[in-house]
């Protein structure tokens, strides 16, 4: 009977696991229940944004933020990556960014890639990338959805991954897991604040 009884915890514990969302948070859960799992005590940075350390980190990431809606729970999940070293036409964050979207594809699928340069920049040159991005006139991320045949959770509507640039030199990358509510949630805080006309 205990080893019945032990094979059933066992199962479940692994369950929770295998099903876990991205870094061990789910969508969905509240500031309680990620106050539970948390590594460190859930801080307010504004709104309804908290900086965490979730159960399961990447050593690619130094900071994590979610958003918590009093009623939907969790609807967003970002992950900041560190700063990364490059040359003006941002050969290491290239790299880096290739590499996490290699992995999210094996996890998620099919993705669409966008690198685009405004009409008219000036930073229009191989070495100006990492100026392009710095003067927000380039963009460089890759997007998973229904759209682009990604094979999603249900609870899950959308994942991106970007390239971000601080100076000529220095960069990182950012992962966000948007909530299938993530509109819902968007629409609800912007009628309440109509609300007050």
């Amino acid at each position: 009977m205990k080893k019945i009884i032990l094979t059933i915890l066992l199962l479940s514990t692994v369950s929770f696991y295998a099903f876990a969302g991205p870094f061990g948070i789910e969508m969905g859960m509240s500031l309680q229940e990620v106050t539970k799992i948390s590594k460190t005590k859930p801080e307010n940075v504004k709104d309804d944004i908290y900086s965490i350390t979730p159960p399961n980190t990447n050593d690619l990431f130094e900071m994590y933020v979610v958003r918590i809606d009093p009623t939907y729970g969790v609807y967003l999940i970002k992950a900041v990556g560190k700063d990364i070293t490059t040359t003006g036409y941002g050969t290491a964050l290239k790299s880096t960014f290739n590499d996490l979207v290699s992995s999210i594809e094996g996890t998620y699928g099919k993705y669409k890639k966008t690198d685009y340069l405004e009409y008219g920049s000036i930073w229009n040159e191989g070495k100006d990338f990492m100026m392009g991005l710095v003067k927000e006139e380039r963009t460089l991320y890759t997007k998973w959805d229904k759209s682009t045949g990604a094979t999603l959770p249900s609870s899950i509507e959308s994942i991106y991954v970007s390239a971000n640039a601080t100076s000529s030199s220095k960069g990182y990358v950012s992962l966000e897991y948007y909530s299938y509510n993530y509109e819902t949630v968007g629409a609800a805080k912007k009628a309440k604040q109509s609300s007050v006309f």
